[in-house]
């Protein structure tokens, strides 16, 4: 997880020259209604990178604290009215899920490994309203909230198993185990303020399907939280 987080600390000035407004501001009364792409215009759009993690609310067998999400992507938004946008995204999704250590049995009856986790490298479509709370320019977005909802499908996807001490590391991957799902879709709440937003995330999908016949409770939880940069120059 700190490997990612430092991943968005690095990449983030290099990502905001990619998307610039339309004009270079000398004066604002030097704008009119002929800019077209702008944080205030009819068009913009802007690449992103957020990071989630999921929130302990029901009794999971997987490690909050190890897991999560790592998505970057492209957004495009029209504006319908001058609070009101209607967007769209499509970004890449990479969720590791990290088995607690209670429950490494589950998934290995001979407890030979010390680290089980299941991954997911994921196309995600997304769709939106965003409503314009403020403080927005040609520059800057300014307070914003979207509610919308995604669909992912996993291009890979499987379990990874690893044994580690002082003295062996050893570490096995098996591709497309027919009981994890590729598929996952849910809703999401963002609320940001220009670069910054915060981001909840809530999946309908199941993680784990069909892997016991006697026993189906390999759930996690549905709710993530995450920080999202939105990288645009000003």
């Amino acid at each position: 997880m700190k490997y990612r987080l430092l991943l968005l600390i690095v990449l983030f000035p290099f990502f905001t020259v990619a998307q610039r407004p339309s004009e270079t501001v000398k004066d604002k009364d030097l704008y009119g209604a002929e800019t077209e792409w702008s944080c205030q215009d009819k068009h913009f759009g802007y690449y992103f990178i957020n990071y989630s993690m999921p929130m302990p609310l029901i009794q999971s067998i997987e490690n909050e604290l190890k897991s999560g999400i790592f998505t970057a992507g492209y957004t495009y938004r029209y504006k319908l009215i001058p609070s009101v946008d209607i967007g769209a995204e499509l970004s890449y999704v990479n969720r590791r899920s990290f088995i607690d250590k209670d429950s490494l049995s589950s998934f290995d009856p001979g407890t030979f490994y010390n680290n089980i986790n299941t991954y997911h490298n994921s196309v995600s479509g997304a769709a939106y309203f965003r409503f314009n709370l403020g403080k927005s320019s040609h520059r800057n977005l300014g307070w914003f909230t979207d509610i919308g909802g995604f669909y992912n499908y996993a291009l890979g996807y499987g379990t990874k198993y690893i044994l580690k001490s002082s003295s062996l590391y050893q570490k096995a991957k098996f591709k497309k185990p027919y009981y994890l799902n590729p598929y996952d879709y849910g809703i999401f709440l963002r609320m940001g303020y220009n670069n910054i937003a915060v981001i909840f995330t809530y999946s309908f999908g199941d993680w784990i399907t069909d892997f016991s016949a006697e026993n189906n409770n390999y759930s996690r939880s549905g709710l993530l939280v995450g920080i999202q940069m939105n990288l645009y120059a000003k």
